[in-house]
């Protein structure tokens, strides 16, 4: 679906957008994306276990790609910035700092504006807003 969709966006988007403008840092317990204009750089924890029936790892690696993103899903993720409102989103979602949770964060810098959200999962606690759902979701499915 996003494939479609980004697909059919390149015309609309492209006059009024220009490639060279958006810094984004995607943080969470095991990933880390950073985008800058059309680089794209995705890092990833990769627990490794010395004993195969423990179930704490014995060690860890960062494991780091990059990539470069075409023109058309460098324009699909500003207009989905732009279309899920994100600039508007409150600052912290979920569990209040108090409690247990697993933190995950954007942090969006381009014209002209930038914006940070951190959503604390935890079940006890409200679930992350849609927008940030929908940039979570095309952020992890960009380059895997």
């Amino acid at each position: 679906m996003i494939s479609l969709i980004a697909g059919g966006l390149g015309a609309q988007v492209a006059p009024k957008l220009k490639v060279k403008q958006i810094f984004l840092e995607y943080k969470s317990p095991n990933k880390t994306i950073v985008i800058k204009d059309t680089s794209i750089v995705v890092t990833e924890k990769k627990d490794v276990y010395d004993n195969p029936v423990s179930s704490i790892p014995s060690s860890s690696k960062l494991e780091e790609k990059n990539y470069s993103l075409t023109r058309k899903e460098v324009y699909y993720l500003i207009k989905l910035i732009q279309d899920t409102k994100f600039f508007e989103l409150e600052k912290f979602y979920g569990a209040p700092e108090t409690e247990r949770y697993y933190p995950t964060s954007i942090f969006i810098k381009m014209l002209g504006k930038e914006k940070e959200v951190l959503y604390r999962s935890n079940p006890s606690f409200t679930a992350a807003p849609d927008a940030f759902n929908q940039l979570e979701k095309y952020l992890i499915a960009i380059r895997k």
